[in-house]
């Protein structure tokens, strides 16, 4: 579809919506887990109670906490933090199959870039980081992965308000 805007511009182009209210739009929800986006995020146990994933309330959290964040931003965080990660994974993965010994990794590494946040970051977490990449960037990556589903359908609601609000 040539003529197609692309969809982050087609989102900047949105009013500013709060990231915060997204908590707004779960109270609002009739049924969250039938949500396509947000549903898989809630569920059941075994007793029949609701459940949640831990990353939600501390996604949530944020939003609430920073009052100047918007869902475009917040989206646009989580995007830049799944990038990183993806980018980090092929760098160590290239390099260690080039051979590079383990003490020059980090060191690489810092150098190549500073958006992979191994030079910002303190220098024990590169350490840990380098250990185990998998298990340090995993949590970072869901945590990311919820962070923009909940940008996303908040965003969607303001879209569909508009949408509705100015319809014939």
């Amino acid at each position: 579809m040539a003529g197609d805007v692309p969809l982050l511009e087609r989102l900047a182009k949105l009013p500013p919506v709060p990231a915060a209210e997204a908590v707004d739009l779960l109270e609002r929800l009739a049924d969250v887990g039938v949500d396509p986006l947000l549903g898989p995020l809630f569920g059941v146990d075994e007793e029949g109670d609701a459940v949640v994933n831990p990353l939600v309330p501390a996604v949530l959290k944020v939003f609430q906490d920073k009052p100047d964040l918007s869902c475009y931003a917040a989206l646009l965080e989580g995007l830049t933090g799944i990038w990183n990660a993806a980018v980090r994974a092929a760098v160590v993965s290239r390099l260690r199959a080039a051979g590079l010994p383990q003490d020059d990794l980090l060191l690489r590494l810092q150098a190549l870039s500073p958006t992979l946040g191994l030079k910002a970051e303190n220098p024990e977490w590169a350490r840990e980081w380098l250990a185990d990449p998998f298990a340090q960037d995993a949590l970072l990556v869901q945590q990311c992965v919820v962070r923009m589903l909940l940008a996303l359908r908040t965003l969607a609601e303001a879209r569909a308000r508009e949408l509705t609000t100015n319809e014939g």
